[in-house]
């Protein structure tokens, strides 16, 4: 059955390739070059979409989780302080890191398309490991004490908390396509 559909489809598609005009071949390669950009989405592109809405969610998310001592809306109580009441203070690094990354890349997920999504989970290493030291850089930009042991428990969590939500990103899309 399979198979009379696929003659058939060809059958129809080469007499529909006799009684049109030829596509001009620059034409061809434009459309060509365009299908073959939306297919494979640059990682460098992907990386700054997902960087520019990290810089608007990271930011928000300061406010219920200060890192590194960093309160820049001067809100009174942080998910920091339950995280410190929970497993101490290397638990409220890892826990701010899974949560500081992880929100970003879950509000990337809703503005990536299924094919940059793609390109993301094959990167997601670099991606992840990217995206958080660029936050570390800020972070000590604006003067946040960073101490090599909490700071690299706070990048152990931002990389679980990358590879977490990229999954869960690409399982969204998968079932959504």
């Amino acid at each position: 059955m399979n198979e009379l559909k696929n003659e058939q489809w060809l059958r129809e598609y080469n007499e529909f390739l006799k009684h049109e005009r030829p596509v001009p071949q620059d034409v061809s390669n434009q459309v060509f070059s365009k299908i073959r950009g939306l297919l494979n989405p640059s990682a460098f592109m992907i990386f700054t979409k997902v960087l520019v809405i990290h810089l608007a969610v990271g930011t928000l998310s300061l406010a219920v989780c200060h890192q590194f001592g960093l309160n820049p809306f001067g809100t009174e109580k942080s998910l920091a302080d339950w995280f410190m009441s929970v497993g101490g203070h290397g638990f409220c690094m890892i826990g701010c890191g899974v949560l500081f990354t992880a929100l970003s890349i879950l509000a990337a997920g809703y503005f990536l398309t299924s094919e940059e999504v793609r390109v993301l989970r094959r990167t997601e290493f670099l991606q992840a490991l990217c995206l958080a030291l660029f936050s570390l850089g800020v972070f000590a930009f604006f003067g946040a004490q960073l101490a090599l042991t909490f700071g690299g428990l706070w990048l152990l969590g931002a990389l679980i908390g990358g590879f977490a939500a990229t999954e869960v990103v690409w399982q969204f899309k998968k079932v959504s396509a």
